[in-house]
């Protein structure tokens, strides 16, 4: 007996272990779902919708820790196949018949309403979530009916839903014509529910026959009689139409007035003095170097031409002498005391490379040495002739770039500020800055007029046509396919950015000194560019010589002219005139293993490109901080309401 007994105490044990097991089992297998998700809708006669949802849900302290975030869309597409914005305002929540805490995040497509407080974890359990909030928009109006076509659930919630039911109350005497219900991902067809109405088709009644996926949700479809629904009046329209297109109108309106200023403050401190008469001269005005003169020139300092030319001078003043060997430059001080006190540029060159007989060469090997000399003489021209020649007019610029920024913070903010606003717009700003940029040299380039209206004209043409290749495709989506202006309003954004580049360079404009010397710089130029035969016509022009030819030669350079300068005396050389001198010429300053008195014109025109060549070697190497290893009909989805939600 007491074996017996013994052995059905063991055997409780087991089965008692055995319960034990199976609820933790059990209690391990649970899922954070959603168990029943009922929606009533109560449409009012103006076409505003007052939700209240009540969703159940069983959480586990997985992903519902702090409470359940819904999430519902703001633009939809309406009856005529385009999108507008909707209207949404919570109006309460509550958790478990209390009011709980809550915020909403509104992004330019969605907004998303956070329920609970993120320093309150609720653990695990099941809750109900009741949300009430007011719509608008969201009554489509056909020609022989009105409709609504809403999405009861959302197709983007995390959790599976046991099951859903929604509950439509139409306005005061309006009567269901006909019913519609959609099931599954977002565009199903499925019709796993089934519909019914009362209170004599002013009810219509809802109901999931089968449990709903994760992703997965139920949309409705209540035809009513035309006329059940007031339609929008024209100041109701108007309204819409500016929520629509806030963005829009903020960022064509800020345009216009980014533009307005920019002209105005052009036609105040941007324009050019008057240019006066042009005539041919052999020497450069009121004696400036060949860098000032390119300094002028290019209304600041461009590539390595300036220095070229400083060093050129230097050694056609008998200074330094250069030697150009296997596409490195060398330079040799000589010890000759100047003469005259030099240009500050040329006294920075001459005091940084070293003493008479030091060899200072221009090479990769000598990177540091060269980039102290070149920062030297960029620094020491910029000191010296800034706001001398010309004016940037830095203080309009900047308050076109402040207006340009608010009016393109009040754009996004408009536009919901999302990442997919951001991101694109960033994107086509980039785009924009670098084909201004370009469109800008190119315009000053291909300029056929030697006139400053004639060149702004030319540059101004360019922008247009860079304007539009920037935002053909933008343009071109919104003509055809998007009466909200999304693409429009980037594009608008992008031309703002546009405005403030081109504006950059032409808000600068000379002073009258500068503006003096541009005129004698441009006679400079046509002298340098008149054919010989012209040039021996101009009364007191000097003839060509060796010692004329290598005076004018650094402001050649400094003009970019330096090969028809260095054609036109190869051309003097082989004449009867300059035969004599065909035969000895050789610079007394230069020595390179290219050189012959058969190819003086293309050794000199090349030199500069040399030293430009060597300067460009000479550099250091740019840098990277990261690493290496871096058809038609209704479905499931459609219609206004939607979204989704999770745990957070």
């Amino acid at each position: 007996m007491r074996g017996i007994t013994s052995k059905m105490h063991r055997l409780h044990l087991i089965l008692c272990a055995l319960l034990a097991f199976v609820a933790m089992a059990g209690s391990s297998l649970a899922r954070e779902e959603i168990l029943q998700f009922h929606s009533k809708v109560e449409v009012s006669q103006t076409g505003k919708l007052r939700v209240i949802e009540t969703i159940r849900v069983r959480g586990e302290n997985a992903q519902i820790r702090r409470g359940i975030y819904r999430d519902f869309p703001l633009r939809i597409e309406g009856a005529d196949g385009r999108e507008h914005e909707v209207g949404f305002d919570v109006l309460s929540v509550t958790r478990d018949g209390q009011p709980d805490d809550f915020r909403i995040e509104r992004a330019r497509r969605s907004a998303r309403v956070y329920v609970g407080n993120r320093n309150v974890f609720i653990g695990a359990g099941e809750f109900t979530y009741k949300i009430t909030y007011e719509t608008d928009r969201q009554i489509r109006f056909f020609s022989d009916h009105d409709e609504l076509y809403w999405n009861v659930t959302g197709n983007f919630w995390n959790f599976p839903i046991r099951q859903a039911r929604a509950e439509i109350l139409l306005p005061i005497g309006v009567r269901a014509k006909d019913t519609a219900f959609f099931t599954g991902p977002f565009g199903a067809t499925g019709r796993s529910a089934r519909s019914s109405t009362s209170n004599g088709g002013n009810i219509v009644e809802f109901e999931t026959t089968a449990p709903l996926g994760p992703r997965e949700g139920m949309t409705v479809a209540v035809k009513m009689p035309k006329g059940s629904i007031t339609p929008p009046s024209a100041s109701q329209q108007a309204s819409w139409f500016w929520r629509d297109n806030t963005a829009f109108i903020l960022g064509l309106g800020g345009f216009l007035i980014v533009g307005y200023y920019y002209f105005w403050a052009w036609q105040r401190v941007g324009r050019d003095p008057p240019a006066g008469v042009m005539v041919p001269r052999w020497d450069a005005p009121d004696g400036i170097s060949p860098a000032q003169v390119h300094y002028i020139e290019n209304r600041g300092l461009s590539g390595h031409d300036a220095f070229s030319s400083a060093l050129l001078n230097l050694a056609v003043k008998g200074l330094v002498d250069l030697e150009d060997l296997d596409g490195d430059v060398t330079i040799t001080p000589t010890g000759i005391t100047p003469v005259e006190r030099l240009p500050v540029g040329e006294a920075v060159i001459l005091r940084k490379i070293g003493s008479s007989g030091d060899k200072f060469r221009i090479a990769k090997s000598n990177t540091s040495a060269v980039k102290s000399v070149t920062s030297g003489f960029r620094t020491a021209l910029y000191a010296e002739h800034r706001n001398k020649f010309f004016i940037k007019n830095l203080p309009y610029v900047f308050a076109g770039i402040a207006l340009s920024f608010l009016t393109v913070i009040m754009t996004i903010a408009a536009s919901g500020g999302g990442a997919d606003v951001v991101v694109p717009l960033v994107m086509l700003v980039v785009v924009a800055s670098v084909i201004t940029i370009i469109m800008f040299s190119v315009g000053l380039k291909l300029s056929s007029s030697q006139s400053l209206a004639g060149k702004i004209g030319s540059v101004m043409r360019y922008f247009v046509f860079g304007f539009f290749a920037v935002n053909f495709l933008p343009l071109i989506v919104t003509v055809v396919a998007d009466a909200n202006f999304e693409s429009a309003t980037l594009a608008i954004v992008a031309g703002i950015f546009m405005i403030n580049i081109l504006f950059y360079f032409l808000l600068g404009a000379p002073t009258p000194l500068g503006r003096k010397l541009m005129d004698g710089i441009a006679g400079l130029k046509t002298y340098i560019n008149l054919a010989e035969k012209d040039r021996m016509n101009l009364a007191g022009a000097p003839a060509m010589s060796p010692q004329h030819f290598e005076t004018m030669l650094p402001y050649a350079v400094a003009l970019g002219l330096e090969k028809p300068w260095s054609n036109a005396f190869q051309a003097w050389l082989a004449s009867a005139a300059g035969a004599a001198a065909a035969a000895s010429y050789t610079p007394h300053w230069y020595r390179g293993g290219n050189f012959s008195p058969g190819r003086i014109g293309e050794t000199m025109s090349g030199l500069p490109a040399s030293i430009g060549k060597s300067m460009t070697n000479a550099m250091p190497a740019p840098k990277s901080s990261s690493s290496g290893f871096s058809g038609g009909g209704g479905f499931s989805g459609g219609g206004g309401g939607g979204g989704g939600g999770g745990g957070w």
